[in-house]
């Protein structure tokens, strides 16, 4: 408890209580009283003596080797829930207004997901239903076999939640934010010192440490965000569009740092509209379109729902596509000026002709791409069918 001593009479105590507060965990309950002396005779202002009092009081941290017996019996009495999740005829609503209908997935254990869908679909709803924010209006979801309403803190414990916007405090640094979350989990000082450094190396913010967050760059602020959803070690991470507003450079080491959670074992379950950052990680993607599931699948799987053909994307010289591809089999083709895209059963084989044909006419091969349909194909095509159902 802190104690304020009249005999400081420049001080407001009110101002010297906000002032101290950030600084409780170094303090404890040392009397403010104590340090009249410092206060009036060697400072001239209380701003000047805690920064003070935190330099002296700020030591480095150390990586515990070990950790007690009873340190880790206490973390296991509430060891993280591990397993599938089931999500059974899962339906909200806010007031009158429908935002899932009926949704039924299964996320296996240790697995990326990706729930995709325009904004205002439902996606983050979602999520904050799967985390606990959120009661079903209808359905439940099902984890490990255990029901999430009525094992609810048990369950809350193995889950972090990365969200869009940044949950973290602009006014204290990297690792007061991530020892700050990790007692709102209840873990105590021992058990965060001792998984701390293995938090900052694993985000690359080790350097940043003592860096106050308003003063992080956006791709830092993200990754402080998920320091602090790792802290308590869940198993499993959502992650609610976690590279928007990101560059490209930033999306790309966002993505890495995905995948490395990802092969410590943890479930990830993430959101995003970018869907080629969808495709290259993760393994099952749902489409969720005006509240509804549409499709679910690998990404592989779900192009092919869309088109079992190969693209051929092709550029010559001569830009004379009518005469180069006439009696060539295809199952549907588009030209312009510039080029021509078929959708061919067998694309190796159709590459061969198109190159045979083009050697003699004597034209030349100005560009030439054999692909599958991409994902962003396949969630236009489906969207626009749902549409007109």
């Amino acid at each position: 408890m802190l104690k304020y001593n009249s005999l400081i009479p420049k001080i407001p105590k009110e101002r010297l209580k906000q002032a101290f507060s950030p600084y409780k965990k170094f303090i404890g309950e040392i009397n403010i009283g104590s340090y009249k002396n410092i206060l009036s005779n060697k400072l001239g202002s209380y701003t000047d003596f805690l920064a003070k009092f935190k330099s002296k009081s700020e030591k480095p941290a150390k990586k515990m080797e070990k950790i007690s017996e009873e340190e880790l019996k206490l973390y296991d009495k509430y060891k993280k829930v591990t397993g599938e999740i089931k999500i059974n005829s899962l339906s909200k609503k806010f007031g009158n207004h429908e935002i899932l209908n009926n949704i039924n997935l299964s996320i296996p254990k240790g697995k990326i997901i990706g729930l995709v869908g325009v904004s205002g679909s439902g996606k983050t709803t979602l999520l904050k239903l799967i985390v606990g924010f959120y009661k079903p209006s209808k359905g439940n979801i099902i984890f490990n076999g255990k029901d999430t309403l009525k094992y609810n803190k048990e369950i809350r414990r193995s889950f972090g939640f990365g969200a869009q916007e940044n949950c973290f405090y602009d006014k204290l640094n990297v690792e007061e934010n991530i020892r700050y979350f990790g007692k709102l989990y209840g873990l105590t000082n021992d058990y965060i010192q001792y998984k701390i450094e293995d938090i900052l190396n694993l985000v690359e913010l080790n350097e940043a440490r003592k860096t106050l967050a308003n003063e992080l760059s956006t791709g830092m602020r993200r990754r402080l965000d998920i320091a602090c959803a790792l802290i308590h070690d869940p198993s499993v991470l959502i992650l609610d569009e976690p590279t928007e507003d990101l560059d490209p450079h930033l999306r790309k080491g966002m993505l890495h740092l995905i995948r490395k959670i990802n092969k410590e074992g943890k479930t990830v379950i993430m959101t995003s509209h970018l869907l080629g950052e969808i495709e290259g990680i993760c393994d099952t993607v749902g489409i969720i379109f005006e509240g509804k599931l549409i499709k679910l699948g690998s990404p592989e799987e779900l192009k092919k729902q869309y088109s079992n053909d190969f693209e051929i994307h092709l550029e010559t010289q001569s830009k004379n596509y009518k005469s180069l591809l006439k009696g060539l089999k295809y199952n549907k083709m588009s030209s312009n000026e510039k080029k021509a895209v078929l959708y061919v059963s067998n694309g190796e084989k159709t590459v061969k002709e198109i190159i045979g044909r083009v050697n003699r006419k004597k034209d030349k091969v100005v560009n030439l791409k054999l692909s599958r349909p991409s994902l962003s194909e396949a969630f236009e095509a489906f969207t626009k069918n749902v549409k007109h159902k």
